[in-house]
């Protein structure tokens, strides 16, 4: 049984169909601060679809730039064993997000350009220098902002964009959301830094754990989950946040300090997104509760 359990596990988490469930919960999250529900279908599937593409279309663009070593590691193992299989995940998630964008309104399609240039240009090295093109992801210690920047553009700006006009987006409200997002996936990136770092370092990426070794990246998580915190009840007193959803975000980015301060490179690799990326699935689980049963 155990063994079944552990495989459905790798099977969600290496074909990233996990992170695509962890960011809908997270899209989901925004429309039930706002709105008090779990937000419109096409919108979530959209995210959910979207995410899995470019997470699958990352790992098999990066598949040939891998150092020997790194395709011995589980979860690029894992998809190696399964190539023909990934790649139909890769072609569905294609398939599935485009036949979503038939129900968004043209300031969806707008909105989606720079989550898409920034989420491409992760991948694909588009920036001339004088050593060549580079991504965005090896400008110096920017890897996580860029996530934390796509992430947080997605999952706060979808769920009001496709309901109401950008003027919407300049509410106070979706603003503190924004930014509490944007802090908090900015923090849930830096663990996979820590898992990275060597591989980092060989390439040349100045990640935050580079640059200032596990406990200075670990120490940054700490005091932006302490800004994180701030800025939920700071939204709460200006912008009418619930106490109880402010208890709530203020539980989860405690529940992320817990499990930050126990991430090294020699984890294994599924520690990192069943401790780290949960983090998402609990907030909304907390906020979820909040919103319906308290």
């Amino acid at each position: 049984m155990m063994k079944a359990v552990t495989s459905v596990i790798r099977f969600l988490v290496f074909t990233n169909i996990y992170i695509a469930i962890c960011v809908v919960c997270f899209t989901s999250k925004t429309a039930l601060l706002l709105y008090g529900n779990t937000g419109n279908t096409h919108v979530n599937i959209l995210a959910f679809s979207a995410t899995l593409f470019l997470y699958s279309f990352h790992r098999v663009y990066r598949r040939n730039r891998l150092f020997e070593d790194e395709h011995k590691e589980e979860r690029h193992y894992w998809v190696d064993k399964r190539k023909t299989m990934y790649y139909g995940i890769v072609a569905i998630a294609f398939i599935v997000a485009a036949t979503q964008m038939v129900y968004m309104p043209l300031r969806v399609w707008e909105l989606l350009i720079p989550i898409g240039f920034i989420a491409g240009g992760y991948s694909v090295p588009f920036i001339k220098t004088t050593k060549g093109y580079i991504r965005l992801r090896d400008i110096s210690w920017l890897k996580v902002l860029w996530i934390a920047l796509a992430y947080a553009m997605l999952a706060t700006f979808l769920p009001v964009a496709y309901s109401y006009s950008f003027q919407a987006l300049l509410q106070p409200g979706v603003q503190f959301i924004f930014a509490e997002n944007f802090l908090f996936i900015f923090v849930l990136a830096i663990p996979f830094d820590i898992r990275d770092i060597n591989y980092d370092k060989r390439n040349g990426v100045n990640t935050i754990p580079v640059l200032l070794g596990v406990k200075g990246a670990i120490t940054v998580c700490f005091n932006v989950l302490l800004i994180f915190i701030t800025v939920a009840w700071f939204h709460n007193v200006l912008a009418g946040l619930k106490v109880s959803y402010a208890l709530a975000l203020s539980i989860s980015a405690i529940e992320v300090a817990c499990f930050t301060w126990f991430s090294k490179p020699e984890r294994p690799n599924l520690f990192f997104p069943l401790a780290i990326e949960s983090s998402m699935i609990l907030q909304w689980l907390l906020i979820f509760c909040m919103a319906y049963f308290v």
